[in-house]
């Protein structure tokens, strides 16, 4: 299919979906209401398989770590009765590492049975990685010793909770009988908190067959959904010096750390919030000895920005601080890119977030107005290529990234129960998508590439075309 039929059936997708949301805003019924009462009983269930979860370390480099890990999560979509796969990692250029490799995808299939006709392909997006490494200290789910309604642990929020509330969602559609009328894709990836280097051109894959992409990263503690988020980029800044005796530092050394700290501040000064841009320079490394003047040092620097120009901008800078001889007998060299594009706020997306806000103020929990959000996802990858997509369904939760990382207990079956009550209402709500003549729908089978994935024992095949 060509470019511009491509673009023609996802306008006609996207006006299809926007009438569709509105006719799916009606008020809960009696269904809605079960599937909230069957999931909030086994609130004590999620926490347990959340502490386990949360247990099993799957630091984004921790591939045998996350090879075990993704048959786990698999084996419950495969009792869903989903299509599963267990698609291998992909090689990785990473400037620190030889040898690099992501960890594997589950990628798992559901066509609707009833009434399939209607079904409005669905992609929901989650990751199985976190930035917590096989050698943390931070490895276990405990109770908040400050407050009893939350726990801690590595990826409680981001994002074995937001796995915990996917599986829980699509339990209760099952065992309720709504599965059946959802045509869904779910797509896990190992690499999300390395920029889904390795993972992107799957997703890309999945989301140009999908109408809708919902995403179950975890909003802020209050419940705040995400309208829009901010780019991202991550670089590597390597500096070349002349080893030599300290000593003779004056005529023969020439210091890798001087030059790289002269850039460390340069790059630092680039932060501009009125701009949106945001630099953090997150470690550092160089050196031997401390009597050694040092030949080598590097930086891994993160960058944040709203508007693209202004993300442009920032890594054309980066390149000439890293150009720049801050050391005579210095050297500079820089890899990375801008790996996530900003997320916009469009009118389909405010469709979404309007009614997965009335759903949650019927089902009785908080639902505060949606924000812009610095903090990037797989979502913002969907999303560039005109799908609708509506990220943060995980638990309410905070503190990402670091050891004080929380999740809301209570919010592990209330969020379970909004995802729940929206995918029945949009599985539910009428297609009315306008078919383009002559063009073929979008292919639904199974791409990969490199060896054979395997395949989840007990994983029935997918009903339908």
């Amino acid at each position: 299919m060509g470019a511009g039929a491509e673009v023609v059936l996802r306008l006609g997708a996207l006006a299809g979906l926007l009438l569709a949301l509105r006719a799916a805003a009606g008020e809960l019924d009696a269904d809605d209401v079960e599937l909230r009462v069957a999931i909030e009983q086994r609130q004590p269930e999620l926490e347990a398989q959340l502490a386990d979860w949360v247990g099993r370390n799957t630091g984004s480099w921790n591939t045998a770590g996350l090879e075990a890990f993704a048959p786990l999560v698999g084996a419950e979509l495969a009792a869903l009765g989903f299509q599963v796969r267990i698609e291998p990692g992909a090689p990785l250029d990473y400037p620190d590492r030889k040898d690099a490799r992501t960890g594997p995808l589950v990628v798992a299939e559901r066509a609707a049975t009833l009434e399939p006709e209607h079904a409005r392909h669905m992609l929901l997006i989650g990751h199985l990685d976190t930035v917590f490494e096989s050698d943390s200290p931070f490895q276990r789910m405990s109770v908040d010793p400050n407050d009893a309604t939350r726990a801690l642990g590595p990826g409680v929020a981001d994002m074995k909770g937001g796995l915990v509330v996917l599986v829980a969602a699509l339990r209760a559609l099952a065992e309720s009988g709504e599965l059946a009328r959802c045509d869904l894709t779910v797509l896990l990836d190992s690499d999300e908190e390395l920029g889904s280097l390795g993972s992107r051109a799957r997703i890309e894959d999945e989301a140009r067959k999908a109408v809708l992409a919902l995403v179950f990263e975890a909003p802020r503690e209050g419940g705040e959904m995400a309208r829009s988020h901010g780019g991202a980029g991550q670089f590597y800044l390597a500096v070349e010096g002349v080893a030599a005796h300290a000593s003779n530092s004056a005529t023969e050394g020439h210091s890798a750390i001087v030059a790289l700290a002269r850039k460390v501040i340069a790059i630092e000064s680039l932060t501009d919030y009125d701009r949106g841009l945001l630099l953090n320079v997150g470690t550092i490394a160089g050196g031997t000895k401390r009597n050694i003047v040092p030949d080598h040092a590097s930086a891994w620097i993160d960058l944040r920005y709203d508007d693209p120009a202004v993300g442009a901008e920032a890594a054309r800078k980066l390149e000439e601080i890293a150009r720049q001889v801050d050391v005579p007998g210095t050297s500079g060299r820089l890899w990375g890119r801008l790996h996530r594009p900003p997320k916009p706020e469009t009118p389909a997306v405010d469709e979404l977030l309007a009614l997965h806000k009335r759903l949650t103020r019927e089902l009785g929990y908080p639902a505060p107005d949606p924000v812009h959000a610095l903090g990037v996802t797989d979502g913002s990858l969907t999303a560039a290529l005109g799908l609708v997509t509506l990220d943060t369904l995980g638990p309410r939760g905070g503190n990402a990234h670091t050891e004080r990382e929380f999740v809301v207990l209570r919010s592990l079956s209330e969020r379970a129960a909004i995802a729940a009550v929206l995918l029945r209402h949009l599985a539910r709500a009428p297609a009315s998508e306008p078919k383009p003549v002559g063009l073929p729908a979008p292919p639904r089978k199974l791409e990969s590439s490199g060896p054979s994935p395997a395949v989840i024992a007990g994983s029935r095949p997918v009903v339908g075309p």
